[in-house]
């Protein structure tokens, strides 16, 4: 038997593709989330917005893209606001 995928466990803790964009917010409507569980990943731009609405790991939800690389470098943005876009050094 094969383990449930990161979406399909958000859907099922939520109860409805419906209720879980309800739940996220941000732009997500109901349909996005039926092409996530057909596709068995959340976009990119919208997975941490899920994270959020459910708790469940983005890794889970999203595993093609590196989130450990993306954590550092908006950590480096909040710390060296400047550094990050380019300017000072």
């Amino acid at each position: 038997m094969q383990q449930p995928t990161g979406i399909e466990l958000a859907v099922t803790m939520k109860g409805s593709p419906a209720k879980l964009a309800e739940a996220v917010g941000n732009g997500v409507l109901r349909q996005h989330v039926e092409h996530w569980l057909k596709a068995g990943v959340v976009s990119a731009e919208k997975a941490p917005y899920v994270a959020a609405a459910t708790g469940i790991a983005i890794e889970l939800l999203n595993s093609k893209v590196p989130w450990t690389l993306a954590r550092k470098t908006r950590a480096k943005a909040v710390a060296e606001p400047k550094a990050a876009i380019g300017e000072g050094a």
